[in-house]
């Protein structure tokens, strides 16, 4: 299983120094990276800085306002045909699910036209299942493939564990995020919170999950710091 960094976590550093970035998260041992931006660059840029420093592109987050066209042709020079939805507005009634739902494989239809392999990244409104027993992730079809953001799922009260079971050949990328508790969205990285990757990595590798994705949506110490204890978490449960 490979491990990858979600650029989100260093977006700020990669806006200041894209390249001095990239440089040390190879040199921390990461394999790759996944994309949300291309900070001004084009695509075949990125992907000369990418494999000057040995990273690989395990995909790319997008919006719900993405052009598919723009993102096949992107897709083709980073050598990465998959993308997964970012981000939909948090959801609370059946209504909001169904329409989110609507609004997703909608999209999803688009990518999947321009030839690209379409997923959804989860946050915590989408796990749990609502008032007529469904959740947002079971109303999907099973050409979108589920990029689990492991933390998210656990901060919503459900087991990443048995959500990976669940979701069983649909999830080639997951998301390692650690919160320090339910209660709070304290960001930590992998291993410092409560989420429990200890026993999370061996089943997502044994489910044949192909990509690892640490993530921490806001660094409580030196970005370097951060990256390598997370890094670090993971290998060893691997």
């Amino acid at each position: 299983m490979n491990i990858g960094l979600q650029l989100y976590t260093v977006r700020d550093a990669c806006e200041q120094d894209l390249e001095g970035t990239l440089e040390t998260v190879a040199s921390l041992g990461y394999d790759g990276v996944e994309l949300f931006s291309l900070h001004g660059r084009t695509a075949a840029d990125v992907r000369a800085l990418l494999d000057a420093n040995g990273l690989a592109v395990a995909g790319r987050h997008v919006g719900l306002d993405a052009d598919a066209a723009q993102l096949a042709a992107d897709a083709e020079a980073l050598g990465c045909d998959r993308v997964a939805l970012a981000w939909i507005e948090p959801i609370a009634t059946i209504e909001e699910r169904d329409a989110a739902v609507e609004e997703i494989v909608g999209l999803g239809e688009r990518a999947r036209d321009a030839g690209l392999r379409y997923g959804f990244h989860n946050h915590w409104s989408e796990v749990p299942r609502l008032d007529d027993g469904a959740s947002l992730l079971e109303l999907l079809p099973d050409w979108v493939w589920l990029e689990l953001d492991l933390g998210w799922v656990w901060h919503s009260g459900n087991s990443p564990v048995a959500l990976l079971e669940w979701a069983h050949g649909r999830t080639p990328l997951v998301h390692a995020k650690d919160l320090r508790s339910r209660e709070t969205r304290e960001y930590v990285p992998v291993g410092e919170g409560g989420v429990g990757y200890a026993a999370i990595v061996p089943t997502a590798a044994s489910l044949g999950v192909e990509w690892l994705i640490v993530e921490q949506d806001e660094l409580d110490r030196p970005l370097s710091d951060a990256l390598r204890l997370s890094l670090e978490t993971v290998r060893a449960a691997a």
